[in-house]
């Protein structure tokens, strides 16, 4: 189970919460995604692109009040200019503007509607919503747990002892895709019974985007 905000890139699902989704469903691992969409074509893409990536998404919800959030662009070749796709419109570069977002109630209802899982990852560095839900919901399953954090941050108190917390840097949580796709295999890894600590030190040792810890 993953848990944290998405997007669309290029038409294909973008965002650490989708990356690390994406990368576990490679390994043949069964995974649900937990989200928050707007009910808009690129919505509808989103969803196609996780579908075809093995990705399941029972639990993403769609939201018509605000749209997808878009990171289109298209690229002069010639004069190497990125500039925002016209298609995406202002809704995403205009200052202010709103995508939807999960909150705590939303993780809380999934998860309780999903039931079934042996590991949880919270993957918004940015964003808490939610977080106690989920530490709740993974000592009351068993999960493992994994708990993504901005540069800096402080881990939260209170987590399961067996809890890894990972502190992602830019590159992992906007651009690249390294640290998503460790952090994919990690979570098959220890889904498919591997023990965690041994997963872990594999994880360590080959973790570039991030420091873990």
């Amino acid at each position: 189970m993953v848990i944290g905000s998405v997007s669309l890139r290029d038409d294909e699902p973008d965002g650490l919460a989708a990356r690390i989704a994406l990368s576990a469903a490679a390994t043949g691992a069964r995974v649900q995604l937990i989200s928050k969409v707007g009910d808009d074509p690129a919505g509808d893409a989103l969803l196609l692109g996780l579908a075809n990536g093995g990705v399941g998404h029972a639990a993403i919800l769609r939201d018509a009040a605000f749209s997808t959030n878009r990171r289109v662009a298209t690229h002069d070749v010639a004069g190497g200019i990125s500039e925002p796709d016209p298609e995406a419109g202002e809704r995403d570069g205009g200052v202010g503007v709103r995508h939807p977002s999960l909150d705590a109630a939303d993780v809380g209802l999934a998860l309780r509607y999903l039931g079934d899982y042996t590991v949880l990852v919270v993957a918004d560095p940015e964003a808490s919503a939610g977080l106690v839900e989920a530490t709740d919901a993974a000592r009351w399953a068993g999960a493992h747990l994994i708990v993504v954090i901005g540069p800096g941050a402080t881990p939260p108190a209170a987590l399961p002892d067996d809890t890894v917390v990972v502190e992602a840097d830019g590159e992992s949580s906007d651009s690249g895709d390294g640290l998503a796709d460790l952090l994919g295999r990690y979570a098959a890894a220890v889904d498919r019974g591997e023990a965690a600590r041994t997963s872990f030190v594999d994880f360590a040792a080959a973790a570039s985007g991030g420091s873990s810890r």
